[in-house]
């Protein structure tokens, strides 16, 4: 694999990656131990770890744990990508949600600020956050957990001079254990074709459109914001495709060669957005990426 042209370093230098084991970790992992760095992987378990990185398991919201494991590591790049992120869940446990994505990043910044302040850091929002100063809520638990956290990370990056990043991706698809829409489809389906049982693809809307971005060119827009993000500054990362829930379920539909039910659906909103121009483009096609997706989830529990 060609490496990418990346950190102008003189030694290997470490990037820790949060959420080390979820669906963009794994990636994120893979992409930088690739490019020749020494990626520390921190978990809250080991399960799903990607081979040959190195794994240290602490819960974020453990901030005394938190504090000794970065005076340990010392990291020159700190991905964050730990945090909840089921919004249907965040209303039964809304506190849990503001302590999984708002204090516990807080506590990694503190951590980062007394013992590697020169640390560049990459924060993984949401696209479903909200702008701070507007008068319209986050409409859940989960947008105003999101919506806190980065202007908590925005406010320390002024307060005490970190340097500090903001990455708002958009729906990310690709292989991987992932609970958005695209893997929930794909896994259906292959669950539908494993059983023959009960084909119907309830509660979706064909018409709602997103912005489907593939995981894996995420982690590279990542790895550019590494270099060239400006401290404090929010970036877009949906260089994606526009696409109808809809075409979705078509390309998955012609993958299987099933027929599935379409009962009446509920109607979902979400905002479209425009990327910021990071200096990125798709390397994996929507089709590519509902492929591997559906591929994944065929060969769960096959060794």
């Amino acid at each position: 694999m060609q490496k990418e042209r990346g950190f102008a370093k003189s030694k290997r230098e470490t990037i820790l990656i949060t959420g080390g084991n979820g669906f963009t970790g794994r990636h994120a992992c893979r992409y930088f131990m690739e490019n020749d760095y020494n990626v520390v992987s921190v978990v809250r378990s080991d399960v799903g770890e990607v081979q040959g990185v190195q794994v240290e398991i602490c819960d974020l919201t453990d901030a005394k744990r938190l504090n000794n494991l970065i005076k340990r590591i010392k990291p020159e790049y700190v991905l964050h990508l730990a945090g909840q992120s089921n919004a249907n869940e965040s209303w039964t446990a809304p506190i849990h949600y503001i302590d999984s994505n708002v204090m516990a990043t807080l506590f990694l910044l503190e951590a980062l600020r007394e013992h590697a302040p020169l640390c560049k850091v990459v924060i993984t929002g949401s696209i479903l956050q909200y702008p701070i100063n507007q008068s319209e809520l986050p409409p859940h638990p989960y947008s105003l957990s999101k919506t806190l956290q980065v202007f908590a990370a925005r406010s320390w990056a002024q307060y005490y001079d970190l340097n500090i990043v903001i990455a708002k991706p958009t729906n990310l698809i690709g292989p991987g254990p992932s609970t958005g829409v695209c893997s929930i489809l794909a896994e259906r389906i292959a669950h539908y074709e494993k059983t023959g049982e009960n084909k119907i693809l309830e509660n979706i809307d064909l018409e709602a459109e997103r912005v489907f971005l593939d995981v894996r060119d995420a982690v590279k827009a990542y790895h550019q914001l590494f270099i060239s993000g400006k401290t404090g500054h929010e970036y877009e990362v949906s260089f994606g495709t526009q696409a109808s829930l809809g075409k979705v379920v078509g390309i998955l539909w012609s993958l299987s060669h099933e027929s599935f039910e379409f009962p009446e659906t509920r109607k979902s909103i979400q905002r479209v957005y425009v990327d910021s121009d990071i200096g990125c483009s798709v390397s994996h096609t929507l089709e590519e990426s509902l492929v591997d997706t559906l591929k994944y989830f065929r060969n769960l529990g096959n060794g």
